[in-house]
């Protein structure tokens, strides 16, 4: 879920800087689309029945059909990069998403002043998800070479530390710079730490002066958990990572916890079993971790099982991986 979120937030600023819609259609549009929205997001975390799978599909399909009907280019790319969401993020149906954007950008390419970018966008970021960078740089080269591609100067910084606030530019730009060409090239580089792939290896030393290798912890599940004090989805599932440590300490799952804050002082007051350290630049650079909080539970032989889970699917999962 939330790469669900993170999506949406980079939907937004798409759509700041594409353009939004007018009055009278759209707006009775936006209203089912904000209301689909904000069910999608109390969803959060866990399981759901076949019912409730039913009525989020039937909604969000409506959507589509909805625009398609009144030829509404605008609102038919938002429906569908919505539908792709539930499809990838939440269901993890990436080639059923892929398909649906595809289908998309040849349906939106015969629409006159329409903007098929977070077409593209989303598709990179579905086969991120599913660990394809060949296939996000392919996306990368359609988009360049469409009629959409419109370079403008961007700059990404920031987001070292809560409160920071997100800048984006693209990294070695040229000649030319463009928002979604910058959101697609990140997902080639989250597409290398995908579920499946080995994790990179890096020598790290914690707060207690203990250097060690992640690869001198394959044999056990590992959770390599990526924060900074004061984002509150890290503190509150803090109890929760506690306790699993406690749990399943003694039958092989550890935890790695790196801070992103730029200059990180008395880490030790935090209390936390495990090691410790105080940034990991040999990390976060290659997964172009950019100062927001995120982890990624390993198996045994060091392989990405999953990223981000929380709740109950990190205890499925961390159960699950020690059942092997």
């Amino acid at each position: 879920m939330r790469n669900f979120v993170t999506s949406m937030v980079l939907a937004c600023c798409l759509l700041a800087a594409t353009g939004t819609f007018g009055q009278g259609e759209g707006t009775t549009f936006d209203s089912k689309y904000n209301a689909v929205l904000s069910k999608l997001q109390s969803m959060g975390y866990g399981y759901y029945s076949a019912k409730e799978w039913e009525d989020i599909d039937r909604a969000v399909q409506e959507l589509v059909t909805d625009a398609a009907q009144r030829d509404d280019g605008d609102a038919f790319v938002k429906a569908v990069v919505i539908k792709a969401m539930v499809l990838s993020d939440m269901r993890r149906q990436h080639a059923d998403a892929v398909n649906e954007l595809v289908a998309a950008r040849k349906k939106v390419a015969k629409m006159a002043g329409v903007d098929a970018s977070k077409l593209f966008v989303k598709q990179a970021e579905v086969l991120a998800e599913a660990g394809d960078s060949a296939g996000v740089q392919n996306v990368i080269a359609e988009y360049k070479a469409s009629k959409y591609y419109n370079p403008k100067p961007y700059a990404w910084s920031g987001m070292t530390q809560p409160g920071d606030p997100l800048l984006v530019a693209r990294p070695n730009a040229t000649t030319g710079d463009s928002l979604p060409l910058t959101i697609m090239e990140h997902a080639v580089i989250r597409a290398k730490s995908a579920p499946g792939v080995i994790f990179p290896d890096a020598t790290l030393t914690d707060i207690n002066g203990r250097s060690f290798t992640l690869s001198s912890l394959r044999g056990k599940v590992v959770l390599v958990d990526f924060f900074a004090r004061g984002w509150k989805v890290w503190e509150e599932n803090l109890p929760q990572v506690q306790d699993l440590w406690t749990r399943y300490h003694p039958q092989g799952f550890e935890v790695v916890s790196i801070c992103l804050e730029p200059n990180a002082v008395g880490l030790e007051a935090a209390g936390l079993p495990w090691s410790v350290v105080a940034g990991a630049p040999s990390i976060t650079r290659p997964l172009g971790i950019f100062g927001q909080t995120t982890s990624y539970l390993l198996d045994q032989n060091g392989v990405i099982i999953a990223r981000d889970l929380r709740g109950q699917d990190l205890a499925f999962a961390v159960r699950h991986a020690l059942s092997k």
